[in-house]
């Protein structure tokens, strides 16, 4: 192999390397890196728990008609839909 084809090789190496960073990077950032602490006023069709892993904070994210909303897990409101949404996910 000559000195042209294997640069060729880590410019292909490095080109794929990149890429494969920038999608690692991109999920971990798909989680909540702020709350709102006001009431979500749109339907709201499920939730999840999100555990603190920084940069990700600990939340309680909505999933609403509008997309996910990132709660203040400690609201009074926040707790008392996800008892609601908990009974009606039993009841199903």
């Amino acid at each position: 192999m000559n000195f042209s084809q294997k640069m060729r090789s880590l410019a292909v190496l490095t080109f794929f390397a990149c890429i494969a960073i920038s999608a690692a990077t991109y999920k971990e950032s798909e989680c909540c890196m702020e709350v709102n602490s006001k009431e979500i006023t749109v339907p709201i069709t499920g939730f999840k728990i999100q555990q603190p892993r920084p940069p990700c904070v600990k939340a309680v994210i909505f999933f609403t008609s509008e997309g996910p909303v990132c709660s203040h897990w400690r609201e009074n409101w926040v707790l008392n839909k996800v008892k609601e949404l908990r009974k009606l996910q039993a009841i199903e």
